[in-house]
């Protein structure tokens, strides 16, 4: 099976023609036996970004038309082209809406195969590579291809077991390298193909040469007749450390696999206006000792780091002025980081909690806004540079009930935010406004909105 890659910086090329978008979820042709030839009549392109620290990148053909845009981590869709040559240039858009090239790279497209530009490394100086493998058509059976995309290149030793078997049962596919992408062979190969069964499996990783397990998936049903491109790449956002799988078919959908070891982590902020410190207590899960601290009013707490698993939050007010929260269960899941807004509603202690992204936040900044306002429903926040209006203003949320949230991803800038609400007669009545706040830090923003001893009762606060 022919299996090629190219790492390219720049280069020329001729316009090619898009004949079509393909928006599959991994599903190929039905029906033949598995061959070694292809029956796929165009090529096809993809891109992919791997790029730790960027921002969301779209592909396009230079002077001709879009394949999408993909942020971190993420997919285009694939497409379908004519053979030949096709120039690329990749961009991004700066806070001031301005298109920002990173790089032109020309590629040639084949029939039958599957072309996939990865971009990688640090986004201020990015790798573009290219790889490309012939497509076939298969029946109950999948192809199995795996790169590393790590910043630090990284390489892992590829470990698979059938589902339920322990890594002492697996199988070494082979080792798993930057910048060379590998195709696995199946252990157990058939009469009917030489390819792996659909089914139920799981992925183990180690260091090369080494049986200590550093990555283990959860099971993954392989259900598609399709290739599997499987990349091993870099932890970005909230939480900074670990290794993530992602999985790439021919969609834009990628399924991002976590370590069923990987550690979570949470932020408590305290709404409340009380006078009193709220004593929190955060535990109850197999094996963890409870933890207790106390917050202030209007204050954040750190992120702290905590194996995952299903909690409970109690949070009292030692002068009793309000009713307590009492078992709030929080689950967090591997890898997952989890703010957790506690307020008060008719003396009464509550929590609302959400995701905090794993995006990176040097380009663009994903913001999370929540309504910590029980008097109103369907508020609305506006992002109001120093050009705009409520009435021009660019990006907005709409409509967040009481304890909803919502992120908006905002292009690094300073921004004036402004909360109203609507009332009977469908007039704009302002809750606060802040003044110009530069969302510029690498940080995971909070905005919220939350009852003060302001002149309007109400206040937006910006945490970080």
């Amino acid at each position: 099976m022919q299996l090629t890659s190219q790492s390219l910086l720049s280069g020329t090329g001729f316009r090619a023609i898009v004949i079509g978008l393909i928006a599959l979820l991994g599903l190929t042709a039905c029906g033949g036996s598995d061959s070694s030839s292809s029956d796929y009549s165009y090529a096809y392109i993809q891109f992919y970004n791997a790029s730790p620290n960027g921002a969301n990148v779209e592909m396009r053909e230079v002077d001709g038309d879009s394949f999408g845009s993909a942020q971190f981590g993420d997919t285009t869709s694939m497409y379908s082209m004519e053979d030949g040559d096709l120039e690329l240039e990749f961009i991004r858009t700066d806070s001031d809406d301005q298109e920002v090239l990173i790089d032109e790279i020309s590629v040639n497209l084949r029939d039958g195969y599957k072309t996939i530009v990865v971009m990688s490394g640090d986004f201020s100086n990015p790798v573009f590579t290219t790889y490309s493998y012939q497509r076939e058509t298969m029946e109950d059976h999948f192809r199995l291809f795996a790169l590393s995309v790590a910043v630090d290149e990284s390489s892992y030793d590829f470990y698979m077991s059938e589902s339920g078997d322990p890594f002492e049962a697996a199988n070494f596919l082979g080792t798993v390298t930057t910048g060379d992408m590998i195709e696995f062979d199946y252990w157990d190969a058939d009469d009917d193909s030489d390819y792996f069964d659909e089914g139920e499996y799981t992925i183990y990783l180690t260091e090369p040469g080494s049986d200590e397990v550093v990555f283990e998936s959860q099971t993954i049903d392989f259900v598609y007749e399709t290739e599997y491109l499987m990349t091993l790449r870099d932890v970005s956002g909230a939480i900074q450390d670990g290794l993530v799988v992602d999985t790439i078919l021919n969609s834009s959908s990628v399924t991002a696999l976590t370590d069923v070891e990987a550690d979570s982590q949470y932020r408590i902020y305290n709404s409340t206006n009380l006078d009193a410190e709220l004593q929190v207590t955060f535990g109850g899960n197999t094996n963890e000792e409870d933890v207790s601290f106390t917050l202030a009013a209007g204050e954040l707490s750190q992120f702290s780091t905590i194996r995952y698993g299903d909690y409970r939050v109690t949070v009292t007010d030692p002068s009793g002025t309000v009713t307590s929260l009492n078992n709030k269960l929080i689950t967090l899941n591997q890898g997952e980081s989890k703010a957790i807004l506690i307020y008060n509603t008719n003396n009464k202690l509550g929590a609302a909690t959400f995701v905090e992204s794993g995006l990176p936040q040097a380009y663009d900044k994903t913001v999370n806004f929540i309504n910590l306002v029980s008097d109103f429903d369907d508020v609305d926040f506006y992002l109001v540079r120093n050009d705009e209006t409520i009435d021009t203003a660019e990006y907005d949320v709409q409509n967040l009930e009481f304890a909803e949230s919502t992120s908006e991803v905002l292009p690094s800038d300073y921004y004036e935010v402004i909360a109203v609400y609507e009332d009977d007669n469908e007039e704009q009545v302002l809750l606060d406004r802040t003044a110009l706040f530069g969302f510029t830090e690498e940080e995971n923003y909070i905005v919220t909105v939350e009852p003060a001893d302001t002149p309007t009762g109400y206040e937006i606060n910006v945490l970080y």
